[in-house]
């Protein structure tokens, strides 16, 4: 199972700084769905480049 795990999955292994972002982009009037997205794809792009992949 990869660390970044599509919706809902996913957000059980988000960290604290994920959810600090999630709040973040809430409040500056994303939607929900788009925030947990931005968040995901975030996830993602992070996970590849650390393996090297990207």
């Amino acid at each position: 199972m990869s660390p970044v795990e599509d919706f809902p999955a996913g957000l059980d292994s988000w960290t604290s700084g994920d959810w600090a972002e999630y709040r973040r982009r809430v409040a500056d009037g994303d939607g929900s769905a788009r925030a947990i997205d931005a968040v995901q794809r975030r996830r993602r792009r992070a996970e590849t480049s650390q393996d090297g992949t990207w």
